[in-house]
């Protein structure tokens, strides 16, 4: 049988369950690929210009046109009805280059909208009559044109060419490499973009065609080029035309009026609404003394109006979820986010305030209408909670786990911190264990992260996202107004944004199942049997303070096997025992399904005495396909479950260390002794006490041998050369236990080799009886510590192909 590795298939596995495991700085979108995104074929792609030159950056002053970004779908956050359905990261595609990179796949049809390019038969007279029409959009009026050239390899080529300058390296030319191009077109409604990727003997560079409407120009569905153009007023005239009183009242106070009329900004501008409510918590906050809201309360209207100002314009189009742009208020960031809702629309935020009403464009700027204040962000996630009076508990057990290390500063993350007061809602032991930052305390804070931002603004109704671990987090916003996670914990302020995420305040811890303790986890998953083998020995204490390890827990069926009954009845009043039997169900590490490899020794917590790991592949269309473990023969049939930084798999048995050999297990039963008097004098008889084999031996019994032919079983006994023979088919050269076994399959065979070097098909029937070859097994998974005793009721003497001209097998020919 061909056994195969297993495979981790969950995002969130981690080996180490500390260090390794907080896998939180992977970047995710949090919204699908645009649906009105169009492939563009071959034919359509702009020619690329060798002599252009790489285009002005961003910071340059000039208008939009002269200073490309690269763009991303666009979208329309005008009208927003519904809820939020998914603020998960999950893994949908990066608009940060307007397509999933690598993606250089071509349409099998032309690329723009035609006007006037009618189907059907007299679709053709359309066509001979308007010729003009069949020009695309892009190639109309007042469409720009924005090139870029980059060299995806650039960092690696300067480097490289360090390296040789240093080492003085001869460099042989591969002569097997060669030139390739790729390109991808695609286009929006109001873009269309060409990228092409050329890998010229090794050396890779990106070069992108954009057209877009030039600026200060739209086009409508079906219109040649951008045909409109809008009336653009000053900046200042066009907040004011938001009716955004408020905010262009502050501006005049301020006196930031002339820094708005001679440069180029674009400004978030909150509404009155927004503007009054926050001027109001911040009168309250003057009366309270929180070192969190400092910088709120020392925020000035002049760093005010700046937090919302950025230099140049920037059009959301431009921007993917999670980019991070610069205000003029000491560089504080602003983070955009996009979140998908019900009706197939996005939410767009910045600092987590939502935009309503975006791209209002100016003659000198750009005007993006928010329903909140985008409060700036100058202190990190680590700062943050290290500061804030709220969460003096949270930063002890921060910092007793070693946990801030594990955000990185240019991350995207959501910290749900439970307060002060949820912790006082703990039993003081649960408490201080916590603070001390117990086994269970990294599974309780990596449950309350999130590897992306998710703020307040997107939880509409019921909305569900995933924390680093990759369990589910249920998210509601109430009737009244209240946001509940995992309806248990009440978040009792939400957005406090900082340099690498957000922070919302709870006012309970949230336990999952997973920062349970090893004999409350047995419990939650009905393991109450083993549970209460592990009281009865007096090592509740011991088994929930295993820390980074595995449990084997047996069913609570396998605890009904007559011979288990018995061996615990002998052993109930022996407590050393009892601790033996339990920690032999234990390892120290954690032993994922995904590590597992086959026939593998695991040294167990009882003495270093040792499990056998086994997987097996069931499924006949799918041999390649491992689907079945077992351990000492008893098959896992629970996997992964998680428990204060160990893990727990349920197995079917209860699992008892080996003692014999399997030749001492022959010669132990009185039911194979005239097996045990074949084997006396063989090879095998040497083969089946050595400890280092893995091998599965069937054994007929006395009533089997009984049924075989007198003079054949006579020769057997006398003539050692042949008796070895027919021992060596009884011999898999594998470990093949009854559960590895799969159903019998017409048309498909599974076959195990044996040490004559023949093989013997296998399969369980429909009365569930296992076959090998033409036996039957009647004992199923007798362990030895140098591999497993089937008992069988034939003799399998060895087979051979007649010549050609007869069909079918003889028996061994004595």
């Amino acid at each position: 049988m061909i056994k195969f590795k297993f495979f981790c298939y969950s995002e969130f596995h981690f080996a180490d369950p500390f260090a390794e495991s907080w896998n939180w700085h992977s970047r995710h979108n949090l919204f699908p690929e645009e649906r009105d995104v169009e492939e563009i074929t071959e034919r359509d792609r702009e020619p690329l210009d060798p002599s252009y030159q790489d285009p002005l950056q961003a910071g340059s002053n000039e208008k939009p046109v002269l200073q490309p970004k690269p763009q991303k779908p666009s979208y329309n956050p005008s009208a927003i009805p519904g809820g939020v359905v998914d603020v998960d990261a999950g893994t949908g595609p990066n608009f940060s280059s307007g397509f999933p990179e690598g993606d250089f796949g071509f349409s099998s049809f032309g690329g723009g909208h035609y006007p006037g390019s009618g189907s059907g038969l007299f679709g053709l007279g359309g066509f001979l009559g308007s010729l003009s029409e069949l020009k695309p959009w892009w190639k109309g009026p007042n469409v720009c044109i924005e090139r870029e050239e980059s060299a995806d390899d650039e960092e690696e080529q300067v480097e490289s060419k360090k390296n040789e300058s240093e080492t003085q390296t001869e460099k042989v030319p591969n002569f097997f490499s060669t030139a390739i191009s790729l390109s991808n077109c695609r286009q929006s409604a109001n873009k269309y973009e060409c990228v092409t990727k050329i890998n010229n003997h090794g050396v890779v560079k990106t070069f992108t065609v954009r057209y877009k409407c030039c600026y200060g120009f739209t086009r409508t569905k079906g219109a040649s080029g951008c045909e409109t153009q809008l009336e653009l007023k000053p900046l200042l005239d066009t907040i004011a035309d938001l009716s955004a009183k408020e905010f262009r009242n502050l501006i005049q106070t301020t006196g930031l009026e002339d820094t708005f009329k001679d440069g180029n900004y674009t400004v978030f501008v909150p509404t009155d609404v927004a503007l009054n409510e926050f001027n109001e918590k911040m009168l309250e906050l003057n009366n309270v003394d929180l070192k969190v809201d400092a910088q709120r309360r020392a925020l000035s209207n002049n760093d005010l109006v700046l937090s919302h100002a950025v230099a140049g314009f920037v059009d959301l189009t431009d921007h993917a979820n999670e980019d991070i742009i610069y205000s003029e208020n000491k560089n504080s960031s602003i983070r955009i986010n996009a979140y998908p809702t019900q009706n197939n629309e996005k939410m767009v935020t910045v600092n987590c305030a939502r935009i309503s009403k975006p791209n209002n464009l100016a003659n000198n700027g750009i005007a993006h209408l928010i329903e909140g204040v985008a409060v700036p962000a100058t202190h990190s996630i680590q700062d943050v909670i290290k500061e804030h009076k709220k969460l003096t508990n949270f930063r002890k057990v921060m910092e007793s786990t070693d946990s801030f290390k594990n955000l990185r500063e240019n991350g995207h993350y959501t910290i749900f911190a439970p307060t002060d007061e949820a912790f006082d809602k703990l039993e003081p032991s649960a408490k201080q264990k916590l603070l001390k930052g117990d086994a269970c305390a990294i599974s309780i804070l990596k449950h309350h992260v999130t590897a992306h931002t998710v703020c307040s603004c997107a939880i509409i109704g019921n909305a569900t996202t995933h924390n680093i671990e990759g369990e589910i987090l249920n998210l509601e916003r109430t009737s009244d107004d209240q946001l509940i996670l995992e309806n248990k914990a009440k978040i009792t302020e939400t957005d406090i944004m900082a340099t690498n995420g957000v922070i919302h305040l709870l006012d309970t811890i949230l336990i999952p199942d997973s920062a349970l303790h090893i004999n409350a986890a047995l419990k939650n998953e009905n393991l109450t049997k083993f549970n209460e083998l592990i009281e009865q020995a007096g090592l509740v204490e011991n088994i929930d303070n295993l820390n980074n390890a595995t449990v084997f827990a047996p069913s609570n069926e396998a605890f009904e096997d007559t011979k288990i009954v018995k061996l615990l009845d002998e052993i109930k009043d022996d407590k050393e025992k009892l601790r033996d039997l339990i920690l032999y169900h234990t390892l120290s590490g954690q032993l994922q399904s995904c590590d597992m490899n086959n026939n593998a020794f695991l040294k167990t917590n009882d003495h270093d005495k040792e499990l056998r790991l086994n997987l097996y592949s069931t499924l006949p269309l799918f041999t390649n396909v491992i689907n079945r473990a077992t351990i000492n023969c008893a098959r896992i049939i629970g996997f992964d479950e998680k428990s204060c930084g160990s893990v727990i798999h349920e197995v079917s048995k209860v699992l008892l260390p080996p003692t014999e050999n399997i030749l001492d297990l022959i010669h132990g039963d009185q039911k194979y002794s005239t097996l045990s008097e074949i084997i006396k004098g063989t090879e095998v008889e040497t083969i089946l006490q050595e400890n280092n084999r893995s091998i599965t031996f069937l054994a007929p019994t006395d009533e089997t041998f009984a049924a075989v032919d007198e003079a054949d079983l006579k020769r057997l006994k006398e003539d050692k050369e042949k008796a070895n023979t027919v021992l060596k088919n009884h011999i898999l050269t594998e470990i093949l236990c009854c559960s590895g076994v799969g159903p019998q399959s017409w048309g498909f065979n599974t076959l195990v080799p044996t040490l004559s070097r023949q093989h013997h098909q296998v399969g369980r029937t429909g009365s569930h009886q296992i076959r090998i070859g033409r036996a039957v097994v009647t004992s199923c998974d007798n362990l030895a510590t140098n591999g497993v005793v089937h008992t069988i009721n034939k003799v399998l003497f060895p087979q051979r192909p007649t010549s050609p001209s007869f069909g079918g097998f003889f028996l061994f020919d004595f």
